[in-house]
Parts: C-alpha cells; structure tokens; sequence
C-alpha cells in the first residue's frame, strides 16, 4: 500500500488514529509505502499527539529503507522548462 503525501493537511485526532490503525495493522504483515515532503522530526506538525507521531515513526521505520530527496520537484523543474516560474535563489 502506498500512502502519498503524508502532511499535506493537518490531521485531526480521529485522523491521527485511524491513520495510526491503519499502520499498525499493516505493520510486520503488509509493504508501506510513505510519501511525505515532512523530516521525521517535523512529524509532530502535521499530528495532533507526539506520541503518535513517535508510535508510527516507530513502526514504519522498524525494517525500512528510507530514502531522501532533495531538490525542486518534477513539477516544478518542467514549468521552469516552460518559463513559466523563476528559478530558486540559494
């Protein structure tokens, strides 16, 4: 299962548990996939309670590979192709 955009809009409490249902049900039985443009540490944003963000932290990272990225995304390096947005200042 892959969920994209993790953090996009805040969650609720009953968001926050649901969401934390669904990993923990998923977690050791079911691959995750997890999309979220949030570090780890910023989890606690996004979520309502800590220790929610520290108890799924703690089951998604448990036997992951993580990737990061860096850098405009897709979207965005093809409406610069465009010229349709200026370039990013450092």
């Amino acid at each position: 299962m892959i969920v994209d955009d993790l953090g996009f809009a805040p969650l609720d409490d009953v968001g926050a548990q649901l969401l934390f249902r669904f990993v923990a049900a998923a977690y050791e039985r079911r691959s995750l996939g997890v999309a979220s443009h949030w570090p780890f540490e910023s989890w606690g944003r996004f979520l309502p309670e800590h220790t929610t963000a520290v108890a799924l932290l703690d089951r998604l990272l448990h036997h992951s590979v993580t990737v990061v990225t860096s850098g405009d995304s897709y979207r965005m390096k093809e409406a610069r192709a465009r010229g349709g947005v200026p370039p990013a200042t450092q």
